[in-house]
């Protein structure tokens, strides 16, 4: 008898070890009593030592709350479906782990856990383990994708106002306490554990699981609540709200979803507007506000209501102008980098950069005294009709050529490389030079050094500044400058703030600089005519 109920209990350990890497039982205060499996592995020691800790020790500090508030949960409703948390790993990154929980409620009321590590999990990115808003998309348009009409009803928004000046006037500490609390509510609602998103410092969401009971919004307002009251703050100071979002999604296409997630997801971000409660009302909203901005920017090219600003790009060891950047500017207030983001993804960059190029041209006309450069999509080079049109409108202006340069953007990746390599070769045998912006914002500028062939090379302004406290990224930007030179490109550094910074450039072999502390863009260029005179007497404006 004695050795048929042995042999069942290791059936039952062998079940469970075949679903799970470690089996761990804790008593009534989650401290650990003993353990089955990987034990030295994945809790960096034997089974001896670790007897007696608290297990919500083993998880990083960010899912330590969350992990007390699942054995809880446990405790409560008997057992909890696998959830995602973080190991944590005295040496290496943590490992991303599911952990369940079953509370029998009989003899000792231990309850038993079994870790099982992940190969593929999604990764968590934001504060107490909330995705960003763009991992959340991703995760819950996939879902959605493949559980189909086996999805959750709705998705959960959650608005926690008063939540912004609570986490400003705490002290850090107590700030980091109660997001981890708020985090470890919403993700022990959430799909897994892993479903749960901060998408602004207010607004919140979770894809509840499609499994068991879902807690109301008025227990998750009083664990928020408490959440408050534990680190300090005075009743009602935070006041939290909540509204579902149905995924009914009819016959919507995977894109069709995406955006209109996308959409309503920013939306809920801007507590002025007014809620969208479905998929389908939320991509009519897209939809609308789409044209809108379309017929917008459509207007704003139209209307000639833009201009250009000039900031001068300045050789750093004698400090002259060397040449300007012509930069856009709206006259109604519209930011340029956000319009022409939009503009891209409507598809109408290509006109902005014609129409930035017309300017250019017109300014280089009346100033024969100075050198332009303005900006080239990726997107627009991959254009046929563009490149056309731009072949068409530089070829009257073959005496100007030496005076302007294109600076190739890296906003948008470049797909045909053989097209644009063809166009920007054009170019350049006409007398343009061509400059590739923004090197090491992405990797994409790594294959473009390889493939085309540049004037100048501009170091992004965040990867130089790195470079102010950081020895090994001084030591790869001075790589940079001596394979620009190598490739007889010179190299231009941007958002030069102080001398400081334009002395470290010229320390890495940068040779030219651009930034406020040479100058301000500026609507007209007022640099002194002198070398209007020297035009006059044949001497020609070159880059180098």
């Amino acid at each position: 008898m004695v050795e048929d109920l042995k042999r069942q209990r290791d059936r039952y350990i062998a079940f469970s070890l075949a679903a799970a890497d470690l089996l761990i039982e804790v008593d009534t205060h989650f401290r650990i009593v003993s353990t089955v499996g990987a034990t030295q592995a994945l809790l960096s020691g034997p089974a001896e030592d670790v007897i007696g800790r608290d297990v919500c020790d083993i998880f990083i500090a960010g899912d330590r709350a969350f992990a007390r508030r699942l054995l809880t949960k446990a405790q409560s409703i008997g057992r909890i479906e696998p959830c995602s948390l973080q190991l944590s790993q005295p040496q290496g990154p943590a490992l991303q782990v599911n952990m369940g929980a079953c509370f029998l409620g009989s003899g000792d009321s231990h309850t038993f856990i079994s870790i099982t590590v992940l190969s593929d999990g999604v990764m968590i990115d934001g504060e107490g383990g909330l995705l960003n808003l763009d991992s959340y998309l991703k995760f819950v348009s996939k879902k959605i994708g493949i559980l189909g009409y086996t999805a959750p009803n709705d998705l959960k928004l959650v608005r926690v106002t008063g939540l912004s000046r609570a986490m400003r006037d705490l002290p850090a500490e107590q700030a980091d306490m109660l997001m981890d609390e708020i985090s470890s509510v919403l993700r022990s609602q959430s799909m897994s554990g892993a479903a749960a998103a901060q998408l602004s410092d207010e607004a919140f969401s979770y894809m509840p699981s499609a499994k068991g009971e879902a807690a109301s919004s008025d227990a998750i307002s009083k664990d928020i609540q408490a959440a408050a009251r534990a680190v300090g703050l005075p009743e009602d100071s935070l006041r939290p709200s909540m509204m579902n979002l149905e995924l009914s999604i009819g016959n919507l296409d995977q894109d069709s979803i995406a955006r209109a997630l996308q959409y309503t997801l920013q939306d809920f971000c801007k507590p002025e507007r007014s809620p969208i409660h479905s998929l389908a009302q939320g991509l009519k909203a897209a939809m609308a506000e789409t044209v809108q901005h379309f017929d917008d920017i459509r207007a704003l090219i139209d209307s000639d209501r833009y201009t250009l600003f000039y900031q001068p790009v300045v050789n750093l060891d004698d400090r002259t102008t060397h040449h300007y950047e012509a930069l856009l500017r709206f006259a109604d207030g519209h930011k340029p980098f956000d319009t022409i983001r939009l503009s891209e993804q409507l598809g109408l960059v290509q006109d902005f950069d014609l129409a930035v190029a017309r300017k250019a041209i017109d300014t280089l006309i009346r100033r024969p005294d100075v050198k332009i450069a303005i900006n080239l999509s990726g997107l627009s080079i991959q254009n046929d009709t563009f490149r056309e049109n731009l072949r068409h409108l530089v070829r009257p202006y073959k005496d100007i050529s030496e005076r302007l340069m294109f600076e190739l953007t890296e906003s948008n990746t470049i797909d045909d490389m053989d097209a644009a390599g063809n166009f920007l070769r054009w170019l350049r045998r006409g007398g343009f030079h061509i400059c590739l912006d923004d090197f090491g914002s992405g990797a994409a500028t790594y294959s473009y050094l390889r493939k085309f062939d540049f004037d100048f090379v501009k170091i992004d302004g965040p990867f130089l500044r790195e470079a102010q406290e950081n020895p090994r990224q001084r030591a790869l930007i001075r790589s940079i400058s001596h394979l620009c030179k190598e490739l007889n490109s010179d190299v231009v550094a941007e958002m030069i703030e102080d001398e400081s910074m334009a002395r470290l450039c010229q320390e890495l072999g940068i040779g030219f600089g651009q930034g406020y502390h040479f100058g301000k863009p500026k609507p007209e260029i007022d640099t002194p005519r002198h070398n209007l005179n020297g035009k006059r007497k044949g001497v020609t404006q070159t880059w180098r």
